[in-house]
């Protein structure tokens, strides 16, 4: 679809996709491992065992979703297919985990929630790194992009604030804690599906003569991308950025409580925090389109250096509005830590299609996939 113009409703559509991919994971990973312990009665070993074999899986099936979404022909698009091919396993899978089922021994509970685990990580993959790679044909300019990868995250940074308030809030209705993680399940498995009904139809695959892609197993595939100088800058970029927060985020608990001893302060905190990254997209697009993304992502850096080392300067008497002055300047440090990594990953695929031929952006979303949920395996 050459001359598509790239409307403000196009933007919404897109990122509504991330709705899912900002807010499924953060309720996977903040309400699995008690409700498979404390509601279900899993053994804790076994509980513990589940994520950690899911890492080995998604090892291979992001990269090779990313593989096989690049190398997709259909009349529905190739990167848009798998939108409407998701959409009832998306609801399916969100609501498998939460559904409270009974075996008569801990091998049993073990496998079914596994295998649960597995089905919500596959479809995610499936639906996700498609995702991920149609920034690039949606949108050849720098600004268009940009404003692209906007939306996405200020919807991304969205669901994790209601994901991280509402579900409690559902659970705590019912008096039997099954009953309210099963509704739970199914209210965000219709959030979840909904989307991708306006994503697709409010996106576009670039329409264009078809390149012919070599004939490569997707292992080399996969190996080869790192040859690109360009993206191994950039991965580094995205690593970093990514690996101080979920370590912030995995900590900030114990910080609170242990350290400062003001555990209620948590919601006040991060609510801060993540309505200070949204606030600050809209700055931080604005000094990309006019500075360059190395400069919003230098500013963010600064502030997030200086806002994590104040940390160390507090103590139990500080006054509570010194907190949440320093988690706002966390808030705008992450804000541009998220955003840069995502705008960069068309221009990096442009790279890689200068350099090679063809067109690889599923493969490069694949790894972006498959490199944070392996920072999050190998920190949490």
């Amino acid at each position: 679809m050459e001359g598509k113009v790239l409307k403000t409703r196009n933007c919404v559509a897109y990122g509504l996709g991330d709705l899912y991919g900002g807010g499924a994971f953060l309720l996977i990973s903040t309400f699995t491992m008690y409700y498979l312990v404390a509601v279900v009665g899993l053994n804790p070993v076994l509980a513990g065992l589940i994520p950690g074999l899911g890492k080995v899986w998604d090892a291979v099936s992001d990269p090779l979703m990313g593989y096989i979404s690049d190398r997709t022909k259909s009349k529905f698009g190739k990167r848009r297919v798998w939108f409407l091919v998701g959409i009832i396993p998306i609801f399916l899978s969100m609501v498998l985990i939460w559904l409270p089922v009974k075996f008569s021994t801990d091998f049993g509970l073990f496998l079914y929630y596994f295998l649960s685990y597995i089905l919500f990580y596959t479809v995610s993959t499936m639906v996700l790194v498609p995702y991920g790679a149609l920034s690039a044909e949606m949108a050849e300019q720098f600004k268009d992009r940009n404003k692209l990868t906007g939306f996405r995250m200020f919807f991304s940074m969205l669901a994790a604030l209601i994901c991280g308030t509402v579900p409690e809030m559902i659970i705590n209705r019912f008096q039997d804690p099954r009953t309210g993680h099963l509704v739970m399940g199914i209210v965000f498995g219709i959030f979840f599906m909904l989307p991708w009904i306006f994503v697709y139809f409010g996106t576009w695959d670039k329409q264009e003569e078809p390149i012919q892609q070599k004939k490569t197993n997707f292992v080399k595939n996969f190996a080869s991308i790192f040859s690109n100088k360009t993206f191994r800058i950039h991965i580094l970029m995205y690593i970093f950025a990514y690996a101080t927060m979920d370590v912030l985020m995995g900590w900030i608990k114990f910080y609170l409580a242990d350290y400062l001893h003001k555990p209620g302060f948590l919601t006040i905190g991060m609510g801060s925090i993540l309505l200070t990254q949204i606030a600050c997209l809209p700055l931080y697009i604005a000094i990309a389109n006019k500075r360059g993304h190395a400069t919003a992502y230098r500013i963010g850096l600064v502030i997030m250096v200086v806002a994590l080392g104040a940390m160390y300067l507090h103590g139990p008497d500080t006054p509570m509005i010194v907190l949440i002055i320093n988690c706002v300047l966390i808030g705008m440090g992450q804000s541009a830590a998220v955003l840069v990594p995502f705008q960069l990953l068309p221009f990096v695929a442009d790279v890689d299609e200068l350099m090679t031929g063809e067109k690889r952006a599923g493969t490069y979303a694949g790894s972006m996939t498959l490199i944070r949920k392996l920072i999050q395996g190998a920190l949490v």
